[in-house]
């Protein structure tokens, strides 16, 4: 009667244990099965997409926000990968966020459109395999910067897209500077709030850039299975490349720098030596007249869109507001009516500028869907 009675003891344990790990993780479980996960378009390249976690700490860099901390940093790193006999099904596939960072992100996020929890899955599947093994070879590197206020999982899709293409993409998270910075595997997360001293703009922007210049100095000795494969003679930039010309010309003379990429919307074409810069937009881009006749420079303008609509959120927060569309006005608001056509020429257009600048392909005129112009500043 005991071992009887101490069964189903255990059964009805197990059976709770088991509910409890499919509940939702937070929020009311009234209708939670129907949870919307929105989804990244396919990357198109011929490589499969790995993808690994990793933080730093710059231990003779105080950080500004926290001078009782050093500086420490979240990457993520996308490349291609080859699991050689065994199937990439046995890598895990990567949510678009970590656990703990949608914690803290995600509730703030649903207020401000008029979400209520649980309607969407943040942890969304992407298209990457985490810890798979590197492909075989040699790839260029290219080191993404969202810009202020955006998390680096906004560079996700664009990162899986230029990996796909035999590119390893390393996209930085700037603490403070950012919504949210989840230090895994640590439980700690960094929100703005948590910052003890106040750090104006410009020197936040300063700090990006000492950022940027130690993420690209630490490279080879990031992780080794990938730094093996890692061909540092052919380094870009993307993403925010600075807030004036003093800076981008700053970030183009890093080692191994050949061509830089501002995704920002709102950046000037400006000098970076003879390193190719390419300024994409949604509306005319200012030139500087004191830009030398040498050095490719070239401007892409598409009218209509906002700087959200240059990165993954634009055709995240598409499928959201047609899931539930009383959020349409916020989600307008933020991604404008040219969302998907500026996504597509994002990703196509640093496709293209990268593989001639940076990866040696046969130069050859920028392809842009109508309603989008380029302007070739200097060649």
């Amino acid at each position: 009667m005991r071992r009887r009675q101490l069964t189903s003891a255990l059964v009805g344990f197990l059976l709770a244990g088991t509910a409890m790990m499919v509940l939702p993780r937070h929020g009311d479980t009234d209708g939670w099965r129907a949870t919307f996960s929105p989804a990244l378009p396919a990357p198109t390249g011929s490589h499969d997409v790995g993808v690994r976690r990793m933080r730093l700490v710059d231990q003779d860099r105080r950080d500004p926000w926290r001078p009782d901390r050093d500086r420490t940093l979240m990457i993520d790193v996308h490349y291609p990968a080859d699991s050689g006999s065994r199937p990439l099904a046995h890598y895990a596939v990567a949510p678009a966020l970590t656990e703990f960072g949608r914690l803290a992100w995600a509730p703030g996020e649903e207020r401000r459109l008029g979400l209520l929890p649980d309607e969407v899955n943040w942890m969304f599947r992407t298209h990457s395999h985490e810890w798979a093994p590197p492909a075989t070879g040699s790839f260029p590197v290219l080191v993404g910067s969202p810009p202020p206020g955006v998390m680096r999982s906004a560079y996700t899709g664009i990162a899986e897209e230029l990996a796909s293409r035999g590119y390893v993409v390393v996209t930085v998270d700037h603490p403070f500077d950012a919504p949210v910075v989840d230090l895994y595997p640590t439980r700690r997360v960094i929100e703005p709030s948590d910052a003890v001293a106040t750090v104006g703009r410009l020197d936040a922007d300063t700090t990006r850039i000492a950022d940027l210049e130690y993420v690209t100095r630490r490279l080879s000795g990031l992780d080794r299975p990938v730094s093996r494969v890692l061909d540092l003679r052919r380094v870009g930039l993307f993403g925010w490349t600075g807030s004036d010309a003093r800076q981008r010309a700053h970030l183009a003379g890093l080692p191994g720098v050949s061509a830089v990429a501002d995704l920002t919307g709102t950046a000037e074409v400006t000098d970076t030596g003879t390193v190719p810069l390419l300024v994409i937009g949604g509306s005319p881009i200012g030139v500087r007249r004191d830009l030398p006749r040498s050095g490719w420079r070239a401007r892409v303008t598409i009218p209509g869109a906002s700087p959200r609509s240059l990165t993954d959120d634009g055709v995240l927060l598409a499928q959201i507001a047609e899931r539930y569309p009383r959020v349409e006005p916020v989600v307008r608001q933020d991604i404008g009516e040219v969302h998907a056509l500026a996504y597509r020429t994002v990703r196509r257009t640093l496709a293209s500028f990268f593989d001639h600048r940076v990866n040696g392909a046969q130069a050859g005129t920028i392809v842009v869907e109508s309603g989008v112009t380029v302007d070739l500043v200097s060649s």
